[in-house]
């Protein structure tokens, strides 16, 4: 059996479509736990009403501890020999589980793993079906727009977390899946990935709300668990522990640019993400996944953030220009 773990706050707006995705799957061996992570909107209510009508979904009501609290706690209350945790903004499709089994079981794989859109659009079109080890497992882990890092597109094997004492760190408030990921992966001989694309990740429209002055000292809280996966990483995946310095690196300068566009008016927040890229940079500078160009200006960084961000502007602007 799988457990499909939903962590729920606030959600009443999407919910409906993704419980409706999950209940209609083509696999009818499984259970849908709802975590209530303490909502104040009408998720609640609606999770109590699906679980009146279907006897396949239970639903778990707690104080709000952010969602790997919540992942946590649907963890210890899974019954399932396989689990999952599919987001309550997004929606799957019916062959969602049945696929992810089937390779799982084809390939006598400790962790399967499906491809997925990105609102409309294909994320990563050119991959092809692959079986790994542990080592290129997580070097396709820790590489920008592979099978990403979140948990949402992986079924994982429950023995293997329960044995393991593994589990989502309530400490991070943000990059908690990739984290998650980096302990999981280590105990797996076997990865089965196939790009199919079974998830469909939907982008909201918070042009407003991403950049504010709480969004960006969240983002900014990704520096932590950065720090904390290449921690994980460096006894056993130097290749690895260097990519996660490096996206440590690209998170500071893309908030450094987000700082500026947006006029925030935080100088703690700037004064840490110019010493953390100071910190790292040479992660970066010989990081082969990002290329020349993704490293232009940042030199400057440490200089004046201020320069490198209308330096970035200006190229950026210029290039639009050729390109018409």
């Amino acid at each position: 059996m799988i457990s499909v773990i939903v962590s729920i706050y606030n959600m009443d707006r999407y919910l409906n479509k993704c419980i409706e995705s999950l209940i209609n799957q083509s696999y009818r061996d499984y259970e849908i736990l709802l975590v209530d992570d303490g909502s104040t909107d009408n998720s609640g209510k609606i999770c109590d009403d699906w679980e009146t009508k279907e006897e396949k979904i239970r639903t778990i009501h707690k104080q709000n501890g952010g969602i790997s609290s919540a992942r946590n706690c649907g963890i210890r209350h899974a019954c399932g020999e396989w689990i999952i945790f599919p987001d309550p903004d997004d929606w799957v499709e019916p062959d969602y589980l049945q696929k992810l089994i089937d390779i799982r079981i084809q390939n006598d794989a400790d962790l399967s793993i499906c491809g997925h859109f990105f609102s409309d659009k294909i994320w990563n079109e050119n991959a092809k079906p692959e079986i790994m080890n542990t080592e290129k497992a997580m070097e396709y882990l820790m590489y920008p727009n592979s099978f990403s890092g979140y948990a949402w597109n992986k079924l994982y094997s429950l023995d293997i977390i329960k044995k393991n004492n593994l589990s989502f760190d309530e400490e991070l408030e943000t990059i908690q899946d990739l984290h998650f990921n980096v302990q999981y992966f280590q105990f797996c001989n076997k990865i089965a990935y196939d790009p199919e694309p079974l998830y469909h990740y939907v982008i909201h429209d918070s042009s407003v709300s991403s950049v504010n002055s709480p969004q960006i000292t969240k983002k900014v809280k990704g520096i932590v668990s950065y720090e904390r996966i290449a921690e994980l990483l460096h006894d056993k995946y130097p290749i690895c522990e260097e990519m996660a310095y490096a996206s440590l690196c690209v998170l500071c300068l893309k908030n450094i640019i987000i700082y500026y566009r947006f006029s925030i008016n935080n100088k703690k927040i700037l004064l840490l993400l110019k010493n953390s890229f100071e910190k790292y940079k040479e992660f970066f500078y010989r990081c082969k996944v990002y290329t020349k160009k993704g490293k232009k200006f940042s030199n400057l960084v440490g200089f004046s953030p201020r320069l490198y961000y209308y330096l970035i502007m200006i190229y950026k602007k210029v290039n639009r220009i050729l390109d018409k």
